[in-house]
């Protein structure tokens, strides 16, 4: 499942559900993220939803990656989160798409 930037950004714990409704109706347990669906309060971890997001994801067993040009700005924290998630199997970001898509694809380990 591949949600755009020209998709509503994420700005609820809803739209993630929505997400994966989306990705079970299409029998995927992978999604592909373009960082313009990151909404400002899903890159301030303060307001929660990056977490709830990505909990939910975990709930579901959906893999989601987001591909973030390079040299986009985002706040310290956030940045912290993505480095805790690097080495993750439900979460990842990646400047490269494909990259991105290599990794959603890959057999899980285990």
């Amino acid at each position: 499942m591949h949600i755009t930037g020209g998709d509503s950004p994420i700005q609820r714990e809803q739209d993630a559900i929505d997400i994966i409704a989306l990705c079970m109706e299409h029998d995927t347990n992978a999604v592909l993220l373009d960082g313009g669906v990151l909404s400002d309060d899903f890159v301030r971890l303060r307001t929660g939803l990056a977490g709830a997001v990505l909990q939910k994801f975990v709930n579901y067993n959906i893999k989601a990656a987001a591909v973030i040009r390079e040299g986009l700005q985002f706040p310290e924290r956030f940045r912290e989160m993505v480095a805790e998630y690097r080495n993750g199997n439900t979460f990842r970001v990646f400047t490269d798409q494909d990259e991105a898509v290599g990794w959603l694809l890959a057999p899980q380990p285990g």
